[in-house]
């Protein structure tokens, strides 16, 4: 049930909506224009610019015919940069509702080719730590429309990119890359991404099903903190039931000192007391 989806919350992590979009006039990428590659590794270079970071997390859960659902988590995730052949750690602890206060998820994520993330996950009801399986990555993420393995950063040769074209995205000037996975087993067979020219964050991702049909949509809201770009807002869009998620950050604080002992399974039980 668990992968880098959280992260996101995570940086945490995820989202997008309905609504309409201006789109200025579609132009082919330019002969000297970045590849597809160099793109999306300039987009993700921006999360690992940051050592740590701690945040609150509130999910909104929209169904079609309006009713909703909130979630409170607090997230904490530190930047390894590839040393020990680990990107990063993430820690998610639900404070909200009261029926999930507790339930915890840890996630080590690796940079080394081939390497399976490690995944826990702590159910205080049961004092039980479980370990997740790879498989369950694709599972909703706390019944979002997200899945774990959407909250977090696969590796470059995870996936094929193509630069597409550039465009204007809501006043921005973006390039539009596609990423299509290498694992048959994927989920998606491909993701779309605006990706702004000025500052390389990501504004927008579609995501399409196995049989090549637009499955949802994700927007974000970026805001600036001590000089870093950091995640806001996301909202997803499930194109083919209508769910809705809305994910909200607050509260967040960046290189804090978080250690090493902050994400093992005692802080899975206990989280983390600063």
């Amino acid at each position: 049930m668990i992968r880098k989806t959280i992260y996101l919350l995570l940086a945490l992590f995820l989202a997008a909506g309905n609504g309409s979009v201006a789109f200025a006039e579609e132009a082919p990428a330019p002969s000297n224009s970045p590849t597809g590659t160099e793109i999306i590794k300039k987009s993700r270079e921006l999360i690992y610019q940051i050592g740590d970071q701690k945040n609150k997390v509130t999910l909104h859960l929209i169904e079609k015919d309006g009713s909703k659902k909130k979630i409170e988590a607090s997230r904490f995730w530190k930047n390894y940069r590839a040393e020990g052949g680990l990107d990063s750690k993430m820690l998610l602890i639900t404070d909200f509702p009261p029926d999930s206060r507790g339930i915890s998820f840890l996630i080590w994520d690796y940079s080394q080719e081939n390497k399976t993330d490690d995944l826990w996950l702590y159910l205080p009801a049961l004092r039980m730590v479980r370990r997740i399986s790879a498989q369950d990555q694709n599972d909703a993420f706390l019944g979002s429309d997200l899945t774990f393995g959407d909250m977090g950063q696969r590796r470059l040769d995870e996936d094929e990119h193509k630069l597409l074209r550039e465009e204007g995205y809501l006043g921005t000037q973006t390039y539009v890359v596609e990423s299509v996975p290498r694992e048959k087993e994927s989920i998606y067979s491909k993701k779309i991404s605006w990706i702004s020219k000025d500052n390389w964050t990501v504004l927008k991702t579609d995501y399409y099903d196995r049989n090549g049909k637009l499955l949802k949509r994700q927007t974000i809201e970026w805001q600036t903190l001590n000089n870093f770009n950091v995640w806001k807002k996301t909202e997803v869009t499930n194109i083919q039931n209508g769910h809705r998620t809305i994910f909200e950050v607050s509260d967040l604080h960046v290189n804090g000192g978080l250690q090493d002992e902050d994400f093992t399974e005692r802080s899975l039980k206990t989280g983390i007391r600063k």
